[in-house]
């Protein structure tokens, strides 16, 4: 049994912190938690001590939108050109990456043939060690559309039926699919890709499974279309047009209500580009979708090799534009496990959840920033021990670096005390 201490705990389900906190876990499950005079402490041999009195635990972080095997590389074509085997060993260094920025659960959403596949059976193995991996596999999209490489094109209702039903017999946990252009040269980011009833062969199988749909959405028209074919989850919903001055962003209020309306939740609205004009609309839309009621999740899109981890970072740019650090912390906790089906496994530290945790060096309700500290990692009652491989958590610490000048230099979002 493991016994820790903590100075503060954030359980996860929007509960009040918990000052001088106990947390007791036996094998890879919580057995008890809540302050220490409540807890009944064991004693004597066999009882391993964790002192966290100094720090703040919480529940391991779930990066809602991810891609940890697409190769090195600085654009998706180059990345691609790589074999499997390269995309897989990428796959092994990025994830082991993201277990030290403190982030137990991923949701990957796709690249090439069984890649991800096979990097969940070499962590199920133990060869590797990995977050938890909830995975699509490969993304559904049109003949020549954003990431056609990665070998799931299908065109037409049908044929879109076809490809969701063999990706889900491999292995899929989720079904996803490219509704509009994106960075692959050849695409168009500002127009759909697909109809609306080409759309709803993806969402019409993924439900049948038992299994929830996400939509690649950078066109307005994409969204529509996506809240119209029964999406559970809109990554990006980016509200570009084809017509118009660079990028052909318009922020549309009517089209944010209708997502709420659906009850659709939306997925990696602010990203960590380095781009003042992307970083300028995306936190429009991030502050418009807030304001129609859309429930958001946090995620990366971290991509590139000894870029990942930076979903902290997300969290800092939500608080940023406009969330609470509670907000934040829970739509990187509690609300995607609820959407990913897991809410009975992780998301909070609760009795009977598993022991997914981790310790950062103060309180992120005072400042999120704290979540960039991470000091302790268990996975399954687990602790994981740092990576002697320091390259990525470096360059994440550069690079945000880079980003809140760049915010601060355009006055974009709020100032962090």
């Amino acid at each position: 049994m493991k016994i820790i201490t903590c100075g503060t705990c954030i359980d996860g389900t929007g509960a009040p912190a918990i000052k001088n906190a106990v947390i007791l876990v036996e094998g890879s499950k919580i057995l008890d938690v809540g302050e220490e005079r409540e807890v009944d402490v064991p004693r004597g041999r066999g009882v391993e001590k964790i002192d966290c009195s100094t720090m703040t635990v919480l529940p391991g972080l779930i990066d809602s939108h991810i891609h940890l095997a697409l190769g090195a590389g600085s654009f998706y074509e180059e990345m691609f050109a790589h074999s499997d085997a390269h995309l897989l060993l990428t796959g092994v260094v990025n994830a082991r990456s993201v277990l030290d920025a403190g982030i137990t659960t991923v949701k990957d959403l796709g690249t090439r043939n069984r890649v991800t596949f096979d990097l969940r059976e070499a962590s199920a193995t133990g060869i590797i060690q990995t977050p938890r991996l909830i995975l699509s596999g490969r993304a559904i999209t049109m003949t020549g559309g954003h990431f056609y490489f990665c070998n799931a094109v299908a065109d037409g209702y049908e044929e879109v039926r076809k490809t969701a039903r063999r990706l889900i017999t491999e292995g899929a946990d989720f079904i996803k699919v490219m509704a509009s252009g994106g960075g692959t040269r050849i695409t168009d980011r500002r127009r759909a890709s697909y109809s609306v009833e080409e759309l709803r062969g993806a969402t019409d199988v993924a439900h049948n499974a038992g299994k929830t749909a996400a939509v690649h959405c950078h066109a307005t028209q994409a969204i529509l279309n996506a809240v119209d074919a029964g999406f559970d989850v809109i990554e990006h919903c980016s509200f570009l047009e084809p017509e118009g001055k660079y990028p052909g962003h318009t922020f549309r209020e009517d089209v944010a209500k209708e997502i709420a309306k659906a009850g659709v939740l939306v997925d990696h609205i602010i990203h960590t580009k380095l781009d003042p004009i992307e970083l300028e609309y995306k936190f429009e839309n991030f502050m418009g979708l807030r304001r129609a009621g859309v429930q958001m999740l946090a995620g990366s899109d971290d991509l590139f090799l000894d870029l990942m981890g930076q979903l902290p970072l997300v969290l800092e740019l939500m608080v940023r534009g406009g969330m609470t650090p509670m907000e934040a912390l829970l739509s990187a906790t509690s609300k995607p496990a609820e959407a990913m089906g897991l809410d009975g496994l992780i998301g909070t530290v609760e009795k009977g959840k598993e022991a997914d945790l981790i310790a950062v060096k103060g309180n992120p309700l005072e400042d999120i920033r704290f979540l960039a500290s991470t000091a302790l990692v268990m996975k399954g009652g687990k602790v994981i021990p740092p990576s002697p491989r320091k390259i990525a958590k470096d360059k994440v610490t550069e690079h945000a670096k880079k980003v809140r000048d760049l915010i601060e230099e355009h006055s974009l979002g709020r100032v962090l005390d």
